[in-house]
């Protein structure tokens, strides 16, 4: 059913899906108060919200419980669909056979970078790193340490994070082109992580699928700022990125969306929307 624009719901009919870290917050992690004002506004007169991001559920939570997103959240990077207002899983892909052995060669080839698996219960930490350990500080995750295939089974899990230096990160992305890694999708979600994801797997394949659960009609906007939000932004019929996003982001957005002048630390997100909704309104 198409949802009916009103004089007190203008934005009826608009969604809105973000990523998180870089876009919608702060440095510090935090909503600033302008951005969560014009979130605010665009439900009130009718818009939808819901987020997208590269963390797992435990790192999510805190985020799920202070938005109250009105459509399922993507996680893991498209791995997961989660109905937030259901508590429950809508879609899940799980890493194919075989995986562990690929996992395996990257860690022997790359000893210096740490390495982990998630799954809908937790983050283990296969291969220990000073980034890697940072990596889930940040993100106030539990270091949880388990051994690949005795401990954890990578093939039940929805993803594998590498964490190392930047040029390090840079040569795996070109040790993954043999053909022996196609059986799964790679994605660069920070210039020090590599990600391992389910064949044919993204924000982009998660948003299609979410138009499925969205009202006939709906308008999607998507922002977001590095090289994995890159498919979700294609795929969306509005996008944007913060000033400081990835080169590769720019590009995408350029000529088709909002390339704003801030970043997620000056507003970015409050001019998204007032982009957004000026353009669909």
């Amino acid at each position: 059913m198409e949802q009916s624009k009103t004089a007190e719901q203008p934005y009826a009919g608009l969604a809105l899906l973000t990523d998180l870290d870089g876009t919608l917050l702060m440095p510090d992690k935090t909503l600033s108060p302008v951005d969560a004002a014009a979130i605010a506004d665009f439900r009130v007169k009718g818009g939808l919200f819901s987020i997208a991001t590269g963390r797992g559920v435990q790192a999510t939570q805190q985020f799920l419980a202070l938005l109250h997103p009105d459509f399922p959240a993507v996680m893991y990077n498209g791995a997961l669909i989660y109905d937030v207002s259901a508590e429950k899983t809508m879609y899940a892909a799980r890493l194919p056979e075989g995986v562990g052995a690929l996992i395996r060669e990257l860690m022997t080839a790359f000893p210096g970078v740490g390495a982990e698996v998630l799954d809908e219960n937790g983050v283990y930490i296969i291969q220990d790193s000073e980034i890697e350990r940072e990596h889930l500080r940040i993100t106030h995750v539990p270091l949880v340490y388990r051994t690949l295939g005795e401990e954890i089974d990578p093939e039940r899990c929805l993803k594998s994070l590498f964490a190392g230096p930047e040029d390090a990160i840079s040569e795996m992305l070109e040790y993954v082109k043999a053909p022996r890694f196609s059986a799964v999708s790679f994605t660069r979600s920070h210039r020090w992580f590599l990600e391992i994801l389910p064949h044919d797997t993204s924000k982009g394949t998660a948003l299609t699928k979410l138009r499925d659960t969205l009202p006939q009609g709906t308008v999607i906007a998507a922002a977001g700022d590095f090289d994995n939000d890159i498919a979700m932004l294609e795929a969306a019929d509005f996008c944007g990125c913060p000033a400081d996003s990835q080169p590769n982001v720019l590009r995408a957005v350029s000529g088709r969306g909002y390339l704003s002048g801030k970043t997620c630390a000056t507003g970015f997100f409050a001019d998204f929307i007032a982009a957004f909704t000026e353009k669909y309104t």
